[in-house]
């Protein structure tokens, strides 16, 4: 298999080739969602649109040249300033599509996005390999942005659209870390490799032989297959990936494992803390606490981490966690 790693691109067609092939292949779940709602053109265009925009900020901090273009954009004066107006402007369109208050909904993700910019804008990180007070701040801010859901209301129309929050948060998180608190060994590349291939399929083999038969004895999981095809798994695949998968390794491998590996001087426990975390992260699902998902997500995290560690990229542990999702819910999930 030929190595294709983007980060060796000038060029920005490889950008823009992966927001048009994310685009194109989340298109027929756009069209099946808009013919449910039976929403104007006007609508579907806008929230296309809104998409597009945040995808772009999401997928431009993992490509070199997308990185360049970002630094063109932001310079060297007022970049919080600049990020934020960058990651509000695809509200505009959502709202002058939808007919939703564009001033209401850019104010709310203004209040949303400001205080983590802020932070690390006002107190500088002076050692940024360590895990600071300034990334403890920004970690509990953006953790519960998801929890107490503060996107709530904002992308409303025609329903509530929490692939929009997710997306809007791996761009504030991809986008901060690369360009105001510049975390050093992020991974945040998009990288396609015969390596990356395989410590993501060599992790998933060791966690499914661990977690089935685990899952099945603490009564987390039940074999109860729900396969609809190739296509349909494919796209549950893409769906994880992107507006989960990619977010949650961003955070929890790239910024938390990265810099606590460094702050404790030790990989193993900077992996053991990051995994734990990540797994306590889950206890909310229902019922609460829910301890067996607390376990076998802390198991996971491991291997997310392993996987990110032997491949060099959050995208190697993103596109584990994703298969393990979609496998978990094809395949056992009880009830």
């Amino acid at each position: 298999m030929m190595s294709i790693d983007v980060q060796r691109r000038h060029s920005l067609w490889p950008l823009t080739g992966l927001i048009v092939g994310i685009a194109a292949a989340i298109f027929p779940v756009a069209a099946a969602y808009a013919r449910s709602y039976a929403l104007p053109l006007s609508s579907v265009l806008g929230v296309y649109s809104c998409f597009i925009g945040l995808l772009f900020c999401a997928i431009a901090p993992g490509v070199a040249a997308g990185r360049a273009l970002l630094e063109r954009l932001i310079g060297s004066r007022f970049r919080a300033l600049k990020l934020c107006l960058l990651l509000t402007l695809p509200y505009l369109y959502y709202a002058a599509g939808t007919g939703a208050n564009p001033w209401r909904g850019v104010l709310r993700l203004l209040a949303i996005t400001t205080p983590m910019l802020i932070v690390y804008s006002a107190f500088p990180v002076r050692k940024e390999a360590r895990f600071s007070i300034q990334d403890l701040f920004a970690a509990v801010w953006l953790v519960s942005i998801v929890l107490f859901r503060l996107f709530r209301g904002i992308w409303d129309r025609p329903t509530d659209l929490d692939f929009m929050a997710r997306l809007f948060v791996l761009s504030l998180g991809a986008l901060c870390w690369t360009h105001i608190r510049c975390v050093p060994d992020l991974r945040y590349r998009f990288i396609f490799s015969r390596g990356v291939f395989f410590a993501a399929v060599k992790n998933f083999v060791l966690f499914a032989a661990i977690a089935i038969p685990l899952g099945m004895a603490i009564g987390f999981t039940a074999w109860n297959p729900r396969w609809r095809g190739a296509l349909d798994f494919a796209t549950g695949y893409l769906e994880i990936l992107l507006f989960i998968a990619l977010l949650e390794e961003l955070f929890f491998r790239g910024f938390l494992q990265n810099l606590l590996e460094k702050s404790l001087h030790s990989t193993l426990w900077g992996q053991v803390v990051a995994s734990c975390v990540f797994g306590f992260f889950h206890i909310l699902h229902k019922p609460f606490p829910n301890w067996r998902y607390v376990i076998l997500a802390s198991i996971a995290g491991w291997f997310y981490g392993s996987a990110y560690r032997a491949g060099g990229t959050v995208f190697a542990s993103a596109f584990l966690h994703a298969m393990v999702d979609q496998v978990w819910r094809t395949f056992f999930t009880r009830g």
